[in-house]
């Protein structure tokens, strides 16, 4: 049913219940009020295409409300209505969630007023502040003021903004923005250990061997009274400074894994990728093969795999990530070889690396890198038996 207001009727006047009224302000009047959401779907979505305006989702027997806004509603509507939109997990709106438990059918929805763009945000603050509604996490127009992110969330945004790439011109705007501003002792403390590229040293007395250690290079600068690069200088040269050896620190950084130079291979996990539609499952040997095959960077993987995969019904792309961890590979990184046998001729050689395998062959790296990684047995071209030595 679709009330319109030719007549200026106000929105209390239509009582939907003995106890309950369609709004509880009697001063707010409504362009349009549809009393039952689910039935008049069509009529909503067709009525407003087009239009730009403030809407109000009212849930007529608790009284509680919720405003938007939009500048094309009849789409708004549509997202309202697809049940795939609103049941999406990571949509947490407290309206979806009304609409999913008590359905359409107990909502009313109103367009409170049609506007201009250049005054919808305007418009929606004034509604905002006389209705007050309850199903709103955030109470100012156009501002994400008063959302909370999950931790899950955090650490996502975390791992991307390492990731992201910042333009000389917004350095400049962030340098410049903070030119005047002091900090205390405490924030440059967090600011100090929570910096990835520093370096912490070791100053060691050489008559009292009494060590003490500073969280960077530039504080050891300043115990010693020197600059930061004379401390980088003596400690690559090895040199002592005025009774003072110095020296890193170890290190203690968490998912940061330093490799030997004499170490002769790297460890690496194996992840097994499952289409969830399809059912088809896709093993790579570490978790950099299937972050590309993702599109995806490794961190964001590794994370997913370290906590995201706990939950059940949780997918990535569209598939589910496990481990596989009945086996470990180990890639030899410094002494990997290929050992080439023609199958017609019984002639083997072996080659240093994949790369000049590929060249002696006359095909791509990727081509047999592909051959190793999907583990295939056929011969190579159907001339070539192709190992791992």
């Amino acid at each position: 049913m679709l009330l319109s207001r030719p007549a200026s009727i106000l929105i209390s006047t239509y009582v939907l219940s003995s106890k309950r009224t369609l709004s509880t302000s009697s001063e707010i009047l409504a362009e349009r009020v549809y009393i039952n959401a689910d039935q008049d779907k069509e009529l909503i979505v067709n009525e407003n295409k087009g239009r730009t305006g403030i809407y109000r989702w009212v849930h007529r027997e608790s009284g509680k409300t919720y405003i938007g806004s939009s500048n094309k509603l009849n789409l708004r509507f549509k997202q309202y209505f697809n049940y795939n939109h609103i049941s999406y997990p990571k949509r947490n709106m407290p309206i979806c969630k009304a609409l999913l438990k008590y359905g359409y059918a107990e909502f009313s929805l109103e367009i409170l007023e049609y506007c201009s763009t250049d005054v919808l945000l305007k418009k929606e603050q004034y509604y905002f502040d006389k209705c007050k509604p309850e199903y709103n996490i955030l109470k100012i127009a156009g501002s994400p003021l008063g959302y909370k992110h999950s931790e899950a969330a955090k650490k996502l945004i975390g791992l991307a903004s390492k990731n992201r790439i910042v333009s000389e011109s917004s350095r400049d705007i962030r340098r410049k923005s903070l030119i005047g501003i002091t900090f205390d002792d405490k924030r440059l403390d967090k600011m100090r250990l929570s910096n990835t590229f520093r370096k912490s040293v070791l100053l060691t007395n050489t008559e009292t061997g009494k060590t003490q250690e500073f969280s960077s290079m530039t504080d050891a600068g300043i115990y010693l009274d020197i600059s930061r690069v004379s401390v980088r200088k003596y400690l690559l040269n090895n040199m002592p400074y005025k009774g003072y050896t110095i020296s890193k620190a170890p290190s203690n950084d968490i998912g940061v894994t330093e490799l030997s130079s004499t170490s002769s291979f790297i460890q690496q996990q194996p992840v097994r990728l499952t289409n969830k539609l399809t059912g088809i499952s896709k093993e790579f040997s570490s978790m950099v093969n299937a972050a590309k095959y993702l599109d995806i960077s490794r961190a964001r993987l590794g994370y997913f795999l370290n906590n995201m995969s706990k939950t059940d019904n949780v997918e990535l792309k569209g598939y589910t990530v496990f481990k596989i961890t009945d086996t470990q590979v180990k890639v030899n990184r410094k002494y990997l070889k290929v050992e080439v046998t023609d199958i017609y001729t019984n002639e083997v050689k072996t080659y240093p690396s994949l790369t000049l395998a590929a060249e002696a062959l006359g095909v791509p790296r990727a081509s047999l890198s592909g051959y190793f990684c999907k583990k295939r047995t056929n011969p190579y071209k159907n001339k070539y038996n192709l190992k791992l030595v």
